[in-house]
């Protein structure tokens, strides 16, 4: 497995910095997910995209995959499908392999009506497919929102016939009281990318605080001594969420602490 790290860690950096951190930090490639502290949208401009382009070109830094923030309940689907398309070509100019799609909200109600919208949202996903494809690009859903049980995200990737796979973001199914082994019997082969982070639940209530890897009680170590015997062979990325949590450490200091723990973490599986 190969260890990146997400760029919502450093929302102060310039692109070009959060290139460089990979060689810094020791890491195998990036994550990306903001552009000069920006969420990538499909409004990025050409001039973004070609300095993109150039610092990983320069660099040599591989991708590990391109965050979008497209939802596949979306019920707009001609919008989400001409995003999906940009965001694709974003990816296939910078070499990102993959394409992180969230599930977004499934409606309350009886069983009937959330399959129906399940059902929907995988049809969604078969037409995006070849849009994905056209441009070397595969698309994987989180589990996150709706879908950060994976029984639900499984269920969503079932009535899709491998149109997608899956994102396994160590926090959310932990929130919704699921083991990694539950996860993996879920998602299986299903996995085509990781997402770690640590947190704890505060107390009384049903709201988490991020944390340093480690601190926490998310069973990241367990996780990742689980994946191999799953057949995963993908990137490991640490989602530090300094972009939307501020009050998280700066990356100067969180970062290195945490990727020499997940070394350590890695070591026995490699």
């Amino acid at each position: 497995m190969r260890l990146c790290y997400s760029n919502l860690a450093c929302p102060e950096w310039s692109f070009e910095n959060c290139v460089e951190a990979v060689r810094t930090y020791g890491l195998d490639g990036l994550e990306i997910r903001l552009f000069d502290g920006d969420v990538v949208t499909p409004a990025l401009g050409a001039q973004s995209r070609r300095r993109g382009e150039l610092a990983l070109g320069h660099s040599n830094v591989k991708v590990a995959a391109l965050d979008t923030s497209l939802v596949v309940t979306s019920p707009d689907q001609d919008r989400f499908l001409a995003d999906l398309e940009v965001m694709a070509e974003i990816a296939e100019q910078w070499g990102a392999p993959l394409l992180r799609l969230f599930g977004g909200r499934l409606p309350p109600g009886p069983e009937p009506k959330r399959d129906n919208a399940l059902r929907r949202a995988a049809e969604l996903l078969v037409a995006a497919e070849p849009v994905a494809w056209a441009h070397g690009v595969r698309l994987a859903v989180e589990t996150h929102d709706d879908f950060s049980s994976a029984r639900t995200l499984a269920q969503l990737l079932s009535y899709a016939r491998g149109s997608a796979g899956a994102v396994y973001d160590a926090h959310h199914p932990h929130r919704m009281g699921e083991r990694p082994s539950e996860v993996l019997q879920a998602l299986g082969h299903n996995i085509r990318h990781v997402h770690v982070k640590d947190a704890v639940r505060l107390p009384g209530r049903d709201e988490w605080q991020l944390v340093l890897l480690g601190q926490g009680e998310v069973p990241v170590r367990e996780m990742l001594s689980l994946l191999p015997g799953a057949g995963y062979e993908g990137w490991v990325s640490l989602e530090f969420e300094r972009k939307w949590h501020p009050e998280l450490a700066r990356p100067e200091l969180a970062l290195r602490p945490q990727i020499a723990l997940l070394r350590e973490w890695l070591q026995p599986a490699t």
